[in-house]
């Protein structure tokens, strides 16, 4: 039996090993500039190896974020948990994610600069588990709408999708400038905006007041 685990503690530390390496150089050198033959060196690995554990570098571009997102899901209803109100839940959603993306940047450029770019990613576990880390802003939305504080015309759909959208045009400048200033720099003033046009009027009025 213990030789069973040190044998699958091997295997497993191995594979790690390959996607790690896979990730810095698809960061580095980007994916299509990256060859398999790379990711076996950078491993410490014979290509015949590598492909034991992974059928190609296409393999391997999906793995990589299937692994980020999926501790982004198991994180996201404790990140959530006890918050009063639809408007803190979409602040503490978006702050929340932008310091994932920081302090995870090589899986964010590889999401963002070359998943999302690849034709069979639609066809993936990865973005079937991004669809539900999306859905939950549906929920905030039309939780926003029964207590209030949403306006009740307001398509929660549509919602997510300007509010998504913001969110990957905010992380994409900032991975394609190098990630030369922070995430949160002016993030107060862009989530004001977009609140104001998911907002009820008597509560943006209220806002405006005080």
């Amino acid at each position: 039996m213990a030789r069973n685990n040190s044998k699958h503690n091997s295997k497993e530390h191995t594979r790690v090993r390959i996607i790690n390496s896979a990730k810095q150089l698809f960061s580095e050198q980007g994916y299509q500039k990256t060859t398999v033959v790379d990711i076996s060196r950078q491993a410490g690995l014979s290509e015949a190896a590598l492909y034991e554990y992974f059928q190609g570098k296409e393999d391997l571009l999906l793995t990589i974020p299937d692994l980020w997102v999926s501790e982004l899901l198991k994180d996201l209803d404790e990140q959530l948990f006890g918050i009063q109100g639809a408007i803190n839940k979409l602040r503490k959603y978006l702050w929340w994610y932008l310091r994932r993306v920081e302090q995870a940047p090589l899986d964010a450029k590889i999401v963002y600069l070359f998943l999302k770019t690849n034709a069979n990613f639609l066809n993936t576990e990865v973005y079937a588990n991004v669809k539900k880390f999306y859905s939950c802003l549906i929920d905030i939305f039309e939780e926003g709408q029964t207590n209030g504080e949403m306006r009740p015309d307001l398509d929660p759909r549509s919602a997510r999708d300007i509010f998504v959208g913001t969110m990957d045009h905010i992380i994409t400048r900032w991975l394609l400038k190098d990630r030369s200033y922070s995430l949160f720099d002016n993030l107060d003033h862009t989530f004001n905006l977009l609140v104001a046009a998911f907002r009820t009027e008597k509560s943006n009025s209220a806002d405006y007041m005080n």
